[in-house]
């Protein structure tokens, strides 16, 4: 890797900074990054069609007395089912980005081995953790206040338990989020607003480009089994560039990140030992 060459600038950012340059990385690696969701959504996609089945999609779009609280139901259950699912199911894009921003070339065995390493923890702190907050519903506050905390166990791969001083992934996560709850706490506010606005304007242009394509039989149970789970996903897979870019712009602000890159590059060099 090439710590002294990333393959973009390291400097801090907005959050509006860091939506448009995410729209740049999917700019330039659109098939790999797009590759690299599908490998973790698609899965989860088939596995909630099967879960919310069980609402029967065409009694949902059956004009009724119910109609209105039934689709609320399910758009409450598909929510709730996206949120849960977004750490695991993007986690490959995640160690791509994170292979793309140093390596000239990607490895798909390292990206594989790398997500193999991390899913033990991703499992203890993204489903059991949350499993057990469940209950009380607090399980969407590690969005709120660890939102980095898929990166951290990802790209940084501390251990689960460390020795006497040493660096868990808990102690790393709490290290690099302490003291910036009012940053991210607007910056997740601004995000949820943004996220909003982009699944209605992708849930509209589906659904308005499906029943072009079947003219006028369009099939209306397609809007709750196909339609607005890819419009989900589709914002999902943006914010998941958002999010990263955000997690080093966090880094560059509280830690000097472009510093530390530079002296281990330097460093590197002068020993002549490969980063």
């Amino acid at each position: 890797m090439q710590l002294d060459s990333t393959r973009i600038a390291i400097r801090e950012r907005d959050i509006l900074d860091i939506c448009d340059l995410s729209l740049q990385v999917f700019r330039v690696f659109a098939r790999p990054l797009l590759l690299a969701l599908a490998v973790g959504i698609v899965p989860m996609m088939a596995l909630n069609y099967l879960l919310l089945g069980m609402l029967d999609y065409e009694r949902l779009a059956t004009p009724g007395p119910h109609q209105s609280d039934n689709a609320m139901t399910y758009y409450y259950a598909c929510l709730t089912l996206v949120i849960w699912e977004i750490p695991l199911a993007t986690a490959p894009a995640t160690l791509f980005l994170g292979q793309a921003m140093f390596a000239p070339e990607i490895s798909g065995r390292q990206l594989i081995r790398d997500l193999r390493r991390s899913l033990p923890q991703l499992l203890v702190f993204q489903v059991f953790l949350r499993g057990l907050l469940t209950p009380i519903c607090l399980w969407i506050l590690p969005y709120t206040f660890r939102p980095y905390l898929n990166e951290v166990i990802l790209l940084e791969r501390n251990p689960l338990y460390a020795k006497r001083n040493g660096m868990s992934t808990w102690k790393r996560c709490n290290a690099l989020h302490d003291g910036s709850f009012g940053d991210l706490l607007g910056r997740w506010m601004a995000t949820l607003v943004f996220a909003a606005l982009m699944t209605v304007s992708f849930y509209y242009a589906l659904w308005f480009g499906y029943s072009k394509v079947l003219r006028d039989s369009a099939d209306e149970a397609a809007k709750y089994s196909l339609v607005f789970p890819l419009a989900l996903w589709l914002t999902v897979g943006y914010f998941t560039v958002v999010r990263f870019l955000s997690y080093l712009d966090l880094r560059i602000r509280r830690e000097g990140w472009e510093v530390e890159l530079q002296m281990r590059a330097e460093a590197a060099s002068l020993t002549r030992l490969p980063t």
